[in-house]
């Protein structure tokens, strides 16, 4: 073992061994370990082993070795490293161990490890083997995967357990471990009042009392979420920190956002704090710093209007005018990576061109302060200053090909189907009692005696509470009604604003009114938008990597009061009470993607597809003139990006291994939905071979102590305030049910919704954040300034150029892949499956996905499917599972640059960010 892996090693010093005794020898393998601690106490760390199965007759009780210790020994190589936040140096360490047993012990089933040490260190995994035991061969290895923190005993006060790799229901549980397991399962509830120390590894639930800070003043306080009726919720990692001194309902606020307890195996690694770290800082930089040089305005290169109107904004906000200039008069399209400055110098295009920065603004510090944790900001001030900065951006997808293609009808509806949130639309039904009559109603009517599928973008009934305190905040909301039509795309053919005033309020737009219907435009994208960061994007459904820390750190500075959701969205400190509002209408059942699909009318099932199908499109609309509208550049020759030329419309689709979900789409074209049911497919298909090998039936299920009261705790505590829709899980099928949920909203859900946002959330106008004026009525003074200077209007509408910075900087962020993902299909590399059924079926299952990939590049081949390119030509690669070939991993590989924007990154296996 010396020199393996260039890592130090360890050995125990030998006693005279007893040679009516076996021995069992440990290799034990530690990260992040204080080592120069531990190498100076020989008696620092102590590990005993526990057999599987046999008990010490003359007490009952489990066998056991005497403990091994660690001792000085020889160190063969050293691989030392700096870890944040520890004072010493640190590195990898294999050791080993030997511990002499009894012969009738067995085999080893558990060990526990007792540090005796002032230092805490990582446990990544052990390996015991008889070395002498001619009943078990000395190349049977008993593995362990530990991957977890242990602190001194002097803090936690009692020992570390660790269970083999060998999985098994509780009723089959090892006798000599049952009493180990039952005391494990204690630990980890916990049950103790006291707030929580870094080193306890307690999960336990509380309500969403800790967003507020009324300490702070009474404009900082917040409803507490969860636990009554007016605001409902689903349940936080409780810390136990104790309450604010103005409101005792209220838990008082961590001194910063890394001092908030969560578990120790459920923090983010170091390497992924730093990571994330930078990654928000060298965004912010990018997108706030101020240029070196600044070419001034020229009455040469703009039109005078333009120039008259730019002399009424800060020079910030001019350089968003001219964009909106370009909106209206469809100037040339922005190439990629190409310099915009050429034709356009004030456009919000210069954020997303290489430039050298010279610090941050004061007015941009001032601001930026109060939005980000100290320790941010603090670098993000340094780093913009440093000296010769150079920094670079790739413009967001939905302006690299066609910068104006984002106003374009077709592509406003292709986004409900293939953009950021494609899980609210849905089809309108005859019997909808709230589309029948007024002017809405009549537009419908006539649009269904043109025999069209016809779907509804509703953003109406939850926000009108909410809109009378919203629109006192100085920003201009409605609440919404988007009605589309069937064809090569979807077309929106009208809009439905409401204030809540009265029913004059109500105002219906449509095409024909020119810049009145792309204002209403904005505004629905604005709605969607708010919708999809409260709720469709959810930090608060079930994860599982990282995901703890990840919500821990959202509370601090990211849904708290005053923190970047409420200052960059419309919606404001009334964010939360709104994602609230919308649980009452969160069903678990109907998170199954099938279920949401059926729900929303965009699937009908398939036994009683004949009787619901609607009418079928007429060929006519199929023309050769759809071909044409998807027609590529000749700049887009990367050889992963599929190529729309010379491939025939019927190509190859019959030839595609199909994966039943049981239900029939209703619109063919719908990319979420098309790829997300192939891997829905294989997801379930797995979850079902993987419980069989346990649960030989139903009985197996209902006496599984363990996940029956994991099943009741999340039902009954985690969503103590939502009794609809759950499953009894009395049997496999329901088992197997709730299982690929769980697991599709980890993945394939999250991965469609979060890893594009960089790409439709990066051109502020495309998806808003909020909007500061209304759509002006005929015949009004602000009617008058849109007619006559439409770029002055949207330009005052849209968000000041700080907070559109700061959001392209936070978007660009979360759309990141961090450099230690685990996606769907791959096993993660520490953990070993014991059975070789289990390796079988995981391998089928990462096939599986391979397949579902190659049938995902198909479609985005055929030239009849136009929501897998639209106007904007991104193609629809938020689902590719398979993330081993694609282009940012060759581009790590090959040490280049990773594109950062949203396409073909694979499916995480888990909500990491």
């Amino acid at each position: 073992m010396a020199g393996n892996g260039g890592c130090g090693l360890l050995q125990t010093c030998c006693h005279l061994h007893d040679p009516r005794n076996y021995i069992i020898e440990g290799d034990f393998e530690i990260d992040h370990s204080p080592w120069l601690s531990l190498c100076a106490s020989g008696l620092s760390v102590a590990v005993q082993i526990y057999s599987q199965h046999n008990l010490d007759p003359s007490t009952g009780k489990v066998r056991e070795s005497e403990n091994a210790y660690i001792m000085e020994g020889k160190v063969s190589e050293r691989k030392i490293k700096t870890v944040m936040g520890m004072g010493v140096p640190t590195k990898v360490i294999k050791f080993k161990l030997k511990f002499e047993v009894a012969r009738d012990f067995g085999i080893p089933g558990a060990f526990a490890v007792e540090n005796k040490d002032k230092h805490k260190f990582f446990l990544k995994s052990a390996r015991l083997r008889y070395i002498n035991n001619p009943g078990i061969l000395d190349y049977d290895y008993f593995r362990f995967y530990c991957g977890s923190w242990i602190y001194p005993i002097s803090k936690t006060r009692i020992k570390r357990i660790f269970f083999s790799n060998q999985l098994c229901l509780p009723k089959k549980t090892p006798k000599g471990l049952e009493e180990l397991r039952r005391k494990e399962l204690e630990e980890l509830r916990g049950g103790s009042k006291d707030e929580r120390k870094p080193w306890d590894r307690t999960y336990e639930y509380d309500y969403y009392n800790d967003l507020g800070d009324p300490d702070n003043g009474r404009q900082h306080a917040r409803p507490v979420l969860g636990g009554s009726t007016q605001f409902p919720y689903p349940r936080r990692l409780r810390t136990g920190r104790p309450p604010c001194h103005d409101d005792h309902l209220a838990e008082s606020r961590p001194a910063s956002c890394s001092q908030i307890y969560v578990p120790p195996d459920e923090r983010l690694s170091h390497k992924k704090q730093e990571e994330l770290k930078n990654n928000f800082v060298y965004a912010l930089v990018r997108f706030l710093a101020q240029e070196s040089t600044r070419p001034p305005l020229s009455n040469q290169e703009c039109p005078d209007f333009v120039v008259k109107i730019a002399q009424l904004f800060s020079i910030e906000d001019s350089k968003f005018i001219l964009s909106m200039v370009d909106f209206f008069r469809r100037n040339p399209k922005l190439q990629p990576n190409q310099d915009s400055s050429n034709y356009d110098l004030f456009g919000i295009e210069d954020l997303f061109a290489d430039k050298d920065v010279k610090g941050l603004e004061d007015s941009v510090k001032h601001k930026l302060r109060k939005m980000v944790p100290v320790e941010i900001f603090d670098k993000v001030v340094a780093t913009a200053a440093a000296k010769k900065q150079s920094i670079s951006s790739q413009p967001p997808s939905i302006i690299t090909e066609n910068r104006w293609a984002w106003s374009e009808d077709g592509e406003f509806g292709r986004q409900m189907l293939a953009g950021t949130n494609p899980v609210r639309i849905r089809r309108i039904m005859d019997d909808d009692p709230k589309l029948q009559g007024g002017e809405l109603g009549e537009v419908i009517e006539k649009a269904r005696s043109e025999k069209k599928q016809l779907f509804i973008l509703e953003h109406h009934d939850y926000l009108q509470p909410f809109l009378k305190m919203i629109n006192g905040n100085g920003v201009c909301a409605y609440a919404t009604r988007t009605i589309l039509k069937s064809g090569s795309m979807l077309e929106p053919i009208a809009i439905e604003l409401s204030l809540p005033d009265d029913s004059d309020s109500i105002r219906v737009f449509s095409p024909d009114d020119y810049l009145s219907w792309e204002l209403a435009k904005i505004h629905v994208a604005c709605n969607d938008t708010a919708y999809h960061q409260l709720i469709s994007h959810w930090l608060l459904d079930p994860h599982f990597k990282d995901t703890l820390h990840v919500n821990a750190l959202a509370r601090a500075f990211f849904l708290n009061a005053g923190g970047i959701l409420e200052t960059t969205l419309f919606t404001g400190e009334y964010s939360m009470p709104l994602s609230s509002h919308l649980y009452k209408q969160w069903r678990f059942d109907e998170q199954a993607l099938p279920a949401d699909l059926l729900k929303r009318g965009m699937a009908t099932p398939k036994e009683v597809e004949e009787i619901k199908k609607m009418p079928a499109e007429p060929e006519s609309e199929k023309t050769d003139d759809v071909v044409e509208s998807v027609e590529r550049d000749e700049n887009l020759t990367d050889e992963n990006v599929v190529e729309l030329d010379n491939i025939p419309v019927t190509e190859t689709r019959e030839q595609q291994p199909t994966f039943d979900a049981g239900v029939k789409l209703v619109l063919e074209d719908y990319p979420y939905a098309k790829d997300g049911l192939e891997i829905w497919v294989a997801i379930e298909t797995w979850v079902k071979d993987y419980c069989n090998l346990f649960y030989e039936g139903d009985c197996d299920v209902k006496e599984d102590t363990e996940i029956q009261q994991w099943w009741s705790e999340i039902r009954r505590v985690g969503h103590g305030d939502q009794d609809q829709g759950w499953y009894d899980i009395n049997n496999v099928e329901n088992l197997v049910k709730a299982l690929t949920t769980l697991i599709w909203i980890t993945s394939g859900l999250h991965a469609a919704l979060n890893f594009g946002q960089y790409g439709y959330y990066g051109w502020p106008p495309n998806r808003p954040m909020l909007l500061r004026k209304f759509v002006p009525r005929e015949g009004t003074p602000e009617m008058e300034e849109l007619d006559d200077h439409p770029e002055k209007f949207v330009a005052q509408m849209m968000p000041e150029k700080f907070q559109m910075a700061f959001v392209i900087a936070v978007m660009d962020v979360i759309s990141r892949h961090t450099s230690d993902e685990v996606y769907l299909g791959q096993p993660s590399p520490e953990k070993v499956w014991e059975t070789d059924e289990i390796k079988k079926k995981f391998g089928e299952f990462g096939e599986k996905l391979k397949q579902i990939e190659k049938n995902i590049k198909k479609r985005n081949k055929e030239y009849g499917l136009l929501n897998r390119w639209g106007d904007a030509k991104i193609p629809y690669m938020l689902l590719y599972p398979d993330a081993s070939n694609t282009i940012a991993a060759r581009s790590k590989e090959e040490g280049k640059p990773e594109k950062m924007d949203i396409n073909e990154r694979g499916i995480p296996n888990s909500i990491s960010i």
